[in-house]
Formats: C-alpha cells, structure tokens, sequence
C-alpha cells in the first residue's frame, strides 16, 4: 500500500467516523492520538481486514473491492452522500433512517452527529440476533468486558459439569477464529433457532470455541455479549488439540442436545425444531444433514468406506444435488459436522485416543453410533451449507490425526455395501490412502460415483420419450445473488419444463461448470450469456444463445452438436454467415407463473412500472419515463445515482407474483441492450408481460412485428425510438393501444406458442433425433 494522503487523513478525521479504541482493539496495540491511528488503519488496518468503527466494516461496503480499491472504502464513504441504500454493518443498515435523508451529509455521519451514542442502532438483517435497541454505548462497553475477561482457561476434568436443561439446545462453533466468524454463526443459528409464527424460538445457548489469542476476533466476540441468547467462549489455547476444546464445550453445555457444527456452516433448509424431531423419529445416535459446497454441489451426505479402504470418503461429494432421488432418511458409517446428539452420550466417549482435529467430528460420530448401538442418520430435508473449509479439516498434524483415526477404527464401521445398493450406485474408488500421504489431501481417497448396472434407487418404467439427464448450464454465481438474475428463473421455468416431459434436469452455476460428475449427464445444455461452457465429452450438448450474442464466436458453435439463438434475425444470419445451423428458439415465458392475475397492487395502479436493476447504468427507459412528468415506479437495485428516491418503490419484486405487477400498471415498461435490440434478441420480459395481460410499452427490437403477428393489436405493440416518441406513446395513455379483448388475446397466445413446455418440447424432440442418428432439421 502506498502512504495515506493527507487529503485522506483529513477526510477521516473530521467524520467522527473513526473509533480509536474499537481499531486498537482489532490492532492489538495502542497509539499516541487520533492521527497515527487513522494513518495505520489507512496504510496497514484496511488491507488486513480491520474496521475502523462499529459502524463501518469495509467489507460490507466494497464488498468485491473492498481491499484493493485506490481510494480507501471509508474515505470513499465519506466523500459521497449518495449511500443510503447501503449497509456499512451488520449493526448500521441507513434504510430506516429517513428523517435524515435530506441531510448533505454520508448516513453514518448524519446518524453519529443527530442520534448519538445512546441512540438505538438501525441493525441490518443479519443482525437479528443482537438484542433490540442496542446502542453504540452498549458495544463500547461489551468491547471493554471482552478485553477485561480473556476467559477461564482450566480444563474440563477439572470441574463438575454443567447440570442440562430439557428442551435446550447447546450449539458448540468451532474454528471462531475471526470477527466475521463469530457474527456469521450467530446470524446462522439465530435464524435456525426460529420456528414460523406458530411455534415459539427453539431455545439455544451458544458455545464459541475461540483461540486464545483472540485478537482477530475480538470484536465479534465483543458482540457476542450483546446476543439474545446466552453465549459463552470456550478458549482453545495453542496446545489444546479442536477435539479436547469439544471436550471441554460438552462438559459446560447446559443443553439436553449438543448441536457441534463449524463457524463456516449455514443452515440452508430445516429449523432447530427440525433437527430435533429428526433426531427422535429417527432413534438415531446423531443426525446429519445434506451438506452443500459453495459451487451447490453436494459437499457431503455423511461417509461411506471403500470395500477394501480404511479411508472415510465423502457420500457424493461433487454429485448435483437434484440429480439425486433422496430418501427421506438414510443410515451412513458415520458423519462429519454439523452433528447433533444427546449431550449425555457426547460426554461419554470423551477421552484420549482421538485425533486432535483432523476427521475428530466423523470419529466422534463414530464412537456416538457405537457407545448407543444406533446409527448415524443423514436426514435429507435438513440442508446445510459450507462457505468453506475449516474446523476438522484444518490440523497441523495430518500424520498424528491420520494415526490415530487408523488405530482406533481399525475395523472400520458397516453399513456402506448398503448405503451404496439403497442408492442404487457402484462406485468406483480412486487416490491414494491418506497416511501415505498426509500432506496431499487432494490426493487422498475419493470417489466415482457411478450407477451400478441396472440398478436404479427408484426403478421407473417409461414409455417414450425416455428419461434423459439434461445438466443447463448457467453463468449465475452459486449464492442469493442468483436470484437477482434473469438466468435463474429462466433455468428453473426450463428444468420444470423438461422434467414434465420425463426427463431428469440439473441447474448448474458457473462455478460448478466443469463439475467431476458430468459423466452422469446424457445432454449439456449451455444458456449461452456471459460466458461460454466447458463441454464434458460424451455428452449431446445444446447452445442457446440467450443474450450477449457478440461474444459467440464460430469456433465455440463448432463444439455443439445443436445450436439455437433467441432471435429471428441472427440465428439466420449467423448461420449464412459461418455456414453452421443455428436455428431460432425465442425467449419465452413461464405459463405457470406468467397469466391474467386481476388481483390489484394498488401502489403501481396509475403508473409506469418498471422491474428491473439498473445494470449499473441510466437505463433511457427509466429515466426519460420519469423526465416525461408521468407517475414511475421503479423496482431493482443500483437506482440511485439515476434517479430521484421518490420513484424508486423497492428492491425485488418476486417473481411468483410479477404478473399483478404488469396487469396493475398503466404501463409495463421494458428496453433491451442496444446489441440485443439491434439483432433481435427479444426480452423474456416481453413474453412475461403480454402473458400477464399488461400494458407493454418497449423500445423497438428487429422481428416483433413478425413474432406476434397473428395476434397484432389494431395499432400494434407500443414502441419507441427516442425519448420524444416515449413521451408521446405514456401521453396518449395505454388505452389507446390497448383494450381488454387484445390484451387477452395476446396472453392467450404467447402462453399457448411461448411458453417454456413449447420450447422444451421442440429441445427434447431435436436431442432424441440427433441422438438417434437422424437428420437434424426442421
């Protein structure tokens, strides 16, 4: 990093927005004054991740540049007024903070000058498991006690344990190792601990195993005394081995049931409740749940052994979840974290013997099926989520872990002969045994995870077509952000539409692009958008160029058996021009989602409505509507340096009830990219909205006169070129293109020949010809 500037240092100084005590803390040292502390938090705090107030985590701001943008992300903060829409912190989200929206002042600077200390903090969602009306006095002063009170390091076998409580849940988090650790496990089991509206929390106490050099997490843990439930730390000093810190945590649990899972888990399907009740029902010794990898793959369903091994290899790791008929329960050989047993039984198989970290959680699991003559239970309805590795995986004696899992299971539990025929699979087993490698965990036992020859875990008898496996591939990231893409329910409107037809379908993300299991796949099929797919080989593979067609070149067509674009005009173009067929398969809509819905929204009633993120731009459509004095309402996020606050109605609209959205509004309004428009690639959008019933007014794109043809209103669709026709068409009023009878007429029609059955239907028929050797063509 280069030196701070002294505009920079000044910028910081004069904001009251810069915390010296709450920055030692996390630095773990002591400045002469305000001015060194701010000039080490620019130079040095910033890159190692330090937050320079309670208020501000720069992370949370620039969340993909936070660490290498020129200008410092608080310095960037400071110099704008335009943040209100953002989040600094878990405990300072500014959206509640609207009387001081006209201040010409950043949120946070308007909030620590007006509110003060005593203030209760506008917490973010994610802060829901902090206690209500918290204020920055109450985090100063639970920071101050955390630095006062390092914790009780005396050993568990040294003191009488903790009487339990019936009916209460201790979740023991190992690996707290950070901040970001300690506040993303609470968030986590906040939400699990809550039960729906009918039935009260599930009672918790957290336990956090935390080093004893705290410092990096010292301000989560700080926090953590703020929590609504009891949380307590359970230090892990440099010499205390992660099992013996579980040790020690289940000897102070006051819970009926331990609940051991890392910092980096999510629960992502299934309450506290939940595991619970399964734990009962199932007469289980420890239920697991299905665990997912950032890519959405399946991390782990519990362990399996090989035949002849003495390795525990993850139960279908990297196999797409959704290509998996799950049962509802399944017995496993053991488990990894997350676990939740009976604290009684976690206590009784405490003792040496066991490795330090490494697999200690599927050991443990292990001696739990043993010491209650019951198995380990995978319970599919629960779904957890991995952000990464940590906890049991990480050891720095792989070697001595190895040993001392091989010494105490030399014979290894049953029941994978089993697991592997109920899910009707003959894997193949590969790698090497991990102690004769250690250090290469990459290298160590893993699996294919093949279906055995005639088997199916549920046999089916078809008539034709037959059920193939359809793997869509997507350029979507594999997290929340996914939902915010066009592609993701364009991919699940398609997958639903193909497996009507009989067919098996997954949904990858890009990450999972290049995913081990594709050999399971019969056909790939590519949503060609922003990026291009690796093609597995032996597959039937599909293009549909869905947008972005610029960035199609004729050496990727080349790789597909079957080529498709969603244009009229540049799939026979393009097929001219690089002598390849590519045939038109248009956009389309969700009929189950996308029909007449007369039920009212009645904030877009009178209005020009437009659902849609700004993509980083001033989308004309949007801005020269509102220039035009006709009432806007704006749905989709990054608005707001283009346009006034008022017009901007929310973030998301979701998309089960678009519909009311479209058919409400004076208008539903929609533009293309430029590239789009000019080689008539037609929006999905257009399709959803004319089989809502809405009032489309687009921008004009090559081929809708031809698309809609059959069922052209009187004056046709309403369409513009410049801003001046946009102003005329929103002037004469939508009831002057369109009455009820075209509006019906047109939904009857892109429902019926634009739905994603009717392009499913024409896929499945094009891949069962090719696959059959036939001539493709139509």
């Amino acid at each position: 990093m280069n030196p701070p500037t002294m505009a920079a240092v000044r910028t910081v100084l004069g904001s009251g927005a810069f915390d010296t005590e709450w920055y030692e803390a996390q630095a773990g040292t002591t400045f002469a004054d305000l001015s060194a502390a701010v000039r080490h938090y620019l130079e040095h705090g910033r890159p190692a991740g330090l937050s320079p107030h309670p208020l501000f985590v720069p992370e949370r701001f620039r969340p993909q540049r936070w660490d290498r943008d020129r200008t410092d992300p608080l310095v960037t903060y400071l110099r704008g007024a335009d943040h209100w829409g953002a989040a600094t912190s878990p405990l300072f989200d500014p959206a509640s903070l609207g009387d001081l929206r006209s201040a010409d002042r950043s949120p946070l600077v308007a909030f620590l000058e007006d509110d003060g200390p005593g203030a209760a903090l506008p917490l973010a969602p994610d802060a829901g498991w902090l206690r209500d009306g918290v204020t920055l006095t109450d985090v100063r002063e639970a920071l101050r006690a955390e630095l006062r009170e390092p914790g009780d390091d005396t050993t568990w076998d040294a003191r009488p344990a903790a009487d339990t409580v019936s009916g209460l849940v201790s979740v023991v988090v190992v690996d707290c190792g950070t901040t970001k650790d300690v506040t993303a496990a609470l968030d986590a089991i906040a939400r699990a601990a809550r039960a729906g509206e009918e039935q009260p929390a599930q009672p918790v106490e957290v336990l956090l195993v935390a080093p004893a050099e705290r410092r990096q997490a010292v301000v989560g843990l700080a926090l953590a005394r703020l929590a609504r439930n009891e949380v307590r730390v359970v230090p892990a000093p440099a010499d205390l081995s992660l099992s013996a810190a579980v040790d020690e945590a289940a000897h102070e649990a006051r819970g009926e049931h331990v609940l051991l899972m890392s910092a980096r888990h999510t629960f992502r399907e299934g309450t506290l409740r939940d595991w619970l009740a399964a734990l009962t029902e199932s007469g289980a010794a420890a239920v697991h749940p299905v665990v997912l990898g950032d890519d959405l793959l399946v991390g782990d369903a519990g362990v399996a052994y090989p035949p002849n091994g003495k390795d525990p290899v993850p139960f279908l790791r990297g196999v797409h979840p959704d290509s998996v008929p799950w049962p509802a329960r399944f017995p496993v050989p053991g488990a990894p974290a997350p676990l939740l047993a009976r604290t009684a039984s976690v206590r009784a198989v405490r003792g040496p013997g066991r490795p330090r970290a490494l697999w200690a959680d599927i050991d443990l699991s292990q001696r739990l099926a043993a010491h209650e003559e019951r198995p380990v239970v995978v319970v599919s309805d629960l779904v957890a989520g991995r952000s990464a590795d940590g906890g049991f995986g990480d050891t720095a004696e792989p070697s001595a872990d190895l040993s001392a899992f091989r010494a105490a299971w030399r014979r290894v539990p049953a029941g994978s002969a089993d697991l592997f025929g109920a899910f009707g699979l003959a894997p193949v087993f590969t790698g090497l045994a991990a102690l004769t490698v250690p250090d290469q965990p990459e290298s160590w036992t893993r699996a294919l995870w093949l279906s055995a020859p005639g088997m199916s875990a549920n046999l089916e008898v078809r008539e034709a077509p037959p059920a193939l496996r359809w793997a869509i591939k997507t350029a979507m990231p594999a997290d929340e952000r996914a939902r915010q893409w066009g592609d993701f329910h364009f991919a699940g409107s398609l997958a639903a539409a193909l497996r009507g037809l009989g067919q098996q379908v997954v949904v990858d993300y890009g990450p999972n692009d290049g995913r081990e299991t594709s050999y399971r796949d019969d056909v790939v099929l590519m949503l060609r958008g922003l990026r291009a797919a690796q093609l597995p080989a032996d597959v039937t593979s599909v293009l549909w160029v869905i947008s972005h067609p610029d960035q199609v070149t004729a050496d990727e067509l080349a790789g597909y058996d079957l080529r498709y674009a969603a244009s009229l005009t540049w799939s026979r173009a393009t097929s001219a021009r690089w002598d390849l067929p590519v045939l038109p398969l248009l956009q389309c809509t969700d009929s189950s989602r996308f029909y007449i819905d007369d039920e009212p929204v009645e904030e877009v009633v009178g209005k020009a409505v437009l659902v849609g993120n700004s993509r980083g731009k001033a989308r004309p459509v949007a801005v020269h509507a509102v220039s035009s004095g006709m009432p806007v309402a704006v749905y989709g996020s990054r608005w707001e340096p283009f346009l006034p606050p008022e017009v901007i109605a929310g973030i998301y609209v979701p998309n089960e009830i678009a519909r009311r959205y479209y058919r409400s509004a004076a208008w539903a309004l929609n533009d293309h990219w430029p590239d789009m428009r000019d080689l008539g690639f037609v929006s999905n959008r257009v399709f959803d909205v004319l089989a809502s019933g809405g009032r489309l007014l687009t921008d004009d794109v090559e081929g809708l006169d031809e698309l809609f043809r059959p069922v052209w209103p009187e004056r046709g669709l309403a369409r513009f070129t410049t801003p001046e026709e946009l102003h005329a068409v929103l002037a004469e009023g939508s009831d002057a293109w369109y009455d009820d009878a075209a509006l019906r007429a047109l939904s009857d029609h892109v429902r019926s020949e634009h739905g994603f059955g009717a392009r499913a239907a024409v896929l499945l028929e094009d891949v069962l010809a090719h696959r059959a050797g036939a001539v493709f063509g139509r």
